[in-house]
């Protein structure tokens, strides 16, 4: 198939444009498995070890086909090839890899689907490390939700939600709802489907959440996701290691945006010990009373200028991280909304607290502060998400959201402009008809030492000229308009 398809040949002789119809039609595969072959013949010769795994037949099909399409999508294709400083030995056996994708070829032998996928979310987690962030922000402004009635009675749920926001819904899906049990099955045995138990856990959860004192709360909340991580590499230091989110790594920046106040449990231990830290200098979020003290500083909501993000929507932001010796006090934090909280944890600005609820925000390489920033009159987003700040991974939905702004953004600056311009009714009744002889005649524009002139010609009588006739006109202007 490799080299039946690498020469073209199932489009000259066959007719297929694409290889999986060809593989399906041809040897009656599903489309699954058809898919998977297909993935491997386009894609072997950019992976050479992976491709000789699959044609030994040393390891599943379907597990050459995900690590081959993730590298390729993750960008990874030449990192893949890149030699190691030194071998690398094989976790399952005296094995030694000497290039990324060696390695991965024995996780596909060896391995489970799921711990492949952990490795290859290993490697992006330490490759993309300060990219998280701008995934994160790109995320958030793809992201919407719509909750509309039928017809019927019934509601439409609608929406694109950010990884982190799935991830919790899903968790509270998950948990707010007993499991099925066999009693509950129908004649067919069946248990009641996924969907339905979702839309009953999501009634439960608002429910719960607006009748039970002991719901979930924003502040002084229980969380649904846990952090873990040691001290040293939530500093920043190199130590090898990874936080690992809900069981799966995460890189470090995102896990220090995190750490701070995103409704995540974080459990934070000294790794060379092994013990537990108390986290925050006595508590790492900020109690009932100084988040009430925050609270009355900002009571506008958002510190960014001109964010209408509401104070229930914000988030404690510690000016030096708690991680690296910050206090939780209120000379060391500010309310920012999850957007700008993400923006700041970029590292591109500067923040500083100037008095109670007031701070001095900066760009580290325009100098520009965050007024000026938000004056900008040519946004690339409703949000003010700069292009600079997009992720690599979303920017085509983003172009095609940015292109779609600023055409609705044109079209309501030709409506204001088309209503300044236009006269008001009220102002064209109230203008004087000068120089109308008839009635009928629309009015027209003339010169105003005209019309005082024609005005005291007709007030005044005419006095003769020594020839008898009426005197000259008090304008010296032509009968048929200036």
């Amino acid at each position: 198939m490799i080299a039946y398809t690498s020469q073209g040949l199932h489009k000259e002789c066959d007719g297929f444009s694409g290889i999986r119809d060809w593989i399906k039609e041809s040897f009656s595969l599903n489309e699954a498995c058809a898919g998977q072959i297909a993935s491997i013949a386009r894609l072997s010769p950019k992976f050479k070890h992976l491709t000789e795994a699959a044609l030994s037949g040393s390891a599943r099909i379907d597990a050459i086909a995900y690590a081959m399409r993730r590298i390729e999508r993750e960008g990874l294709a030449v990192y893949s090839r890149v030699p190691y400083p030194a071998p690398v030995e094989s976790p399952y056996g005296e094995v030694l890899c000497r290039t990324p994708e060696e390695l991965i070829r024995e996780y596909c032998i060896h391995s489970t689907r799921a711990e492949l996928a952990e490795h290859l979310d290993r490697i992006c987690a330490e490759l993309f490390d300060q990219q998280s962030l701008l995934d994160e922000l790109s995320q958030q402004s793809l992201a919407w939700l719509e909750v509309n009635q039928r017809p019927d009675g019934m509601w439409d749920i609608e929406g694109l939600l950010t990884d982190d926001t799935g991830k919790l819904i899903s968790n509270v899906l998950k948990t707010a709802v007993p499991p099925p049990r066999k009693d509950e099955a129908d004649v067919d045995g069946l248990l009641p489907r996924a969907s339905g138990r979702n839309a009953e856990a999501l009634h439960q959860m608002a429910a719960a959440y607006g009748t039970d004192p002991a719901a979930p709360k924003r502040h002084g909340h229980t969380a649904t996701l846990n952090l873990t991580c040691d001290l040293a590499t939530l500093r920043g230091e190199k130590t090898g290691r990874l936080p690992m989110l809900d069981g799966k790594p995460i890189a470090v920046a995102k896990a220090r945006l995190l750490a701070c106040e995103a409704g995540i449990i974080p459990s934070v231990f000294d790794y060379s010990t092994g013990e537990a830290i108390e986290l925050g200098r006595a508590k790492r979020l900020p109690n009932t009373a100084l988040r009430h003290k925050l609270e009355l500083e900002q009571p506008g909501g958002c510190a960014w200028s001109g964010c209408r993000a509401p104070i229930s929507w914000t988030e404690a932001h510690h000016l030096e991280h708690w991680a690296d010796g910050g206090a939780t006090t209120a000379e060391n934090l500010v309310l920012l909304c999850r957007f700008h909280h993400g923006r700041i944890h970029t590292g591109k600005w500067d923040i500083a607290k100037t008095g109670p609820g007031r701070v001095a925000i900066r760009h580290k390489s325009t100098g520009c502060t965050d007024e000026e920033w938000e004056a900008d009159l040519f946004k690339d987003l409703p949000n003010g998400h700069d292009s600079s700040e997009w992720s690599p991974t979303y920017r085509r939905e983003l172009t095609d959201y940015a292109a779609w702004y600023a055409q609705k953004s044109l079209e309501a600056t030709i409506i204001k402009t088309r209503e300044r311009f236009r006269e008001p009714v009220a102002a064209k009744e109230m203008a004087p008809a000068v120089m109308r002889e008839d009635p009928g005649d629309p009015p027209f524009l003339t010169c105003p030492q005209r019309a005082t002139a024609e005005g005291e010609r007709r007030s005044k009588p005419a006095q003769p000229d020594s020839q008898g006739g009426p005197g000259p006109s008090a304008c010296p202007v032509s009968e048929t308009g200036p």
